[in-house]
């Protein structure tokens, strides 16, 4: 296995992606804005630090997202992401990416959407996968913050870190595959609110679950199910399993 890049190494995903792929003794590279929290510094709004991030690599795992600011960053950083592999001998690179984006008019998945073309045209690999359960989980969160707790009413389907970053490494370990892989999601398709209401169990609160019907393109796109696969559904972990992890830590918190 060639030296690897991945960026967004200090996010969700990609720290779960570095852990395993170091796990399997492979050599790899980590990027970040800020010194000493990557074996690289580098940003890839400027480009600084590209090129010696990728010196000698064979595979980019692109995990990195500006998801604050819905993606502002995202078109330019991959760009500068995309040249500078070029100009290291155009390693595969590989572009996490989410269900749904070509069919929900949210504005950050026209972003991603704008990124998958962008990879595409350089001949990458991209994998689109379901919600994670930790954003699932801080959705709750956030909302149980409140006297009662809103829960969009729309189906989910979470997917483990974990999942998401083994079809990763197996997509590594492949010979590349230009263009889209089939989607990645979660082992079951559930109601929000049920969701919601199973969070406030596990962490012992007895607060009020309200499903909340939104207007709009948008939240229609996701009561349709454009960002679900059930045909691409694992047979990893659950949300109820993945809720076993969490007993007594408090409501919104």
């Amino acid at each position: 296995m060639k030296r690897i890049l991945v960026t967004g190494s200090t996010g969700t995903l990609g720290r779960t992606v570095v852990a395993l792929l170091q796990s399997r003794g492979a050599e790899v590279n980590t990027l970040s804005r800020r010194p000493g929290r990557a074996s690289h510094q580098g940003d890839l709004v400027t480009g600084a630090g590209l090129d010696a991030a990728l010196d000698g690599v064979g595979t980019v795992v692109h995990c990195a997202s500006d998801t604050r600011a819905q993606g502002k960053t995202d078109v330019p950083g991959t760009r500068h992401l995309l040249d500078a592999a070029a100009r290291a001998g155009h390693p595969h690179v590989i572009f996490v990416s989410i269900v749904g984006v070509d069919r929900i008019p949210y504005p950050y998945y026209r972003v991603k959407l704008e990124v998958e073309g962008m990879v595409e045209a350089y001949g990458g690999t991209i994998l689109r996968a379901t919600q994670f359960h930790d954003f699932v989980l801080s959705g709750a969160r956030l909302a149980a913050r409140l006297p009662f707790v809103p829960a969009p009413d729309v189906p989910v389907q979470p997917v483990s870190t974990d999942d998401v970053a083994d079809r990763i490494v197996e997509l590594v370990d492949a010979p590349p595959a230009p263009g889209r892989v089939a989607d990645l999601g979660g082992p079951e398709v559930l109601h929000a609110p049920d969701v919601f209401r199973s969070y406030l169990q596990a962490v012992g609160s007895r607060r009020r679950v309200v499903p909340v019907r939104l207007p709009g393109a948008v939240f229609r796109a996701f009561r349709q199910g454009h960002h679900l696969t059930p045909a691409g559904a694992s047979s990893g972990e659950r949300w109820s399993s993945f809720l076993d992890t969490l007993s007594g830590t408090p409501a919104g918190r």
